[in-house]
């Protein structure tokens, strides 16, 4: 039974399995979904961590899910890689507060927060998203942007 993490924790957990599967693997896409969203400790049940191997051109998904660690590999890419440095942000308690700070009006109105990483098209910059959904499938007009290298906010899009 796997407990709700927070982003380093479940990171940690998934690079290790992810440089055992291949010694080359690279983060592709990190993300927490709505059925585990964000809390303000920065943990949740529902983590989505893709690695990507250029050698073997596959990928590998690890991901957590209401106590479940699950894994598996397939060929093929991983769509754009987002350009990490090996200490990117990984504050998952600060992305939730920026979320806090940026969307707390969503917050008030039962909207919960989502993160994952994006990459830039052309230069494959590395960012945070922060969504805000409601377990019905709504999602809130925001879009915060935050540097997933260096944890500076970016650009709030509404």
């Amino acid at each position: 039974n796997v407990p709700a993490m927070t982003l380093a924790e479940m990171y940690a957990k998934a690079e290790k399995i992810a440089k055992a599967w291949q010694a080359d693997a690279v983060p592709a896409r990190l993300t927490n979904t709505s059925m585990g969203p964000l809390d303000e400790k920065g943990k949740s049940e529902a983590w989505n961590l893709m690695f990507y191997s250029k050698s073997t051109n596959s990928n590998v998904t690890i991901q957590t899910f209401r106590g479940m660690f699950t894994c598996y590999a397939q060929p093929g890419e991983a769509g754009r890689i987002p350009a990490l440095k090996p200490d990117f942000f990984r504050d998952s308690a600060k992305l939730y507060a920026i979320a806090k700070e940026k969307g707390g009006n969503y917050l008030a109105q039962g909207y919960v927060v989502s993160v994952g990483t994006a990459a830039a098209p052309n230069t494959n910059h590395a960012t945070w998203n922060i969504q805000y959904s409601k377990p019905d499938g709504a999602s809130a007009p925001r879009l915060v942007l935050v540097d997933a290298n260096t944890g500076a906010v970016e650009k709030v899009i509404d």
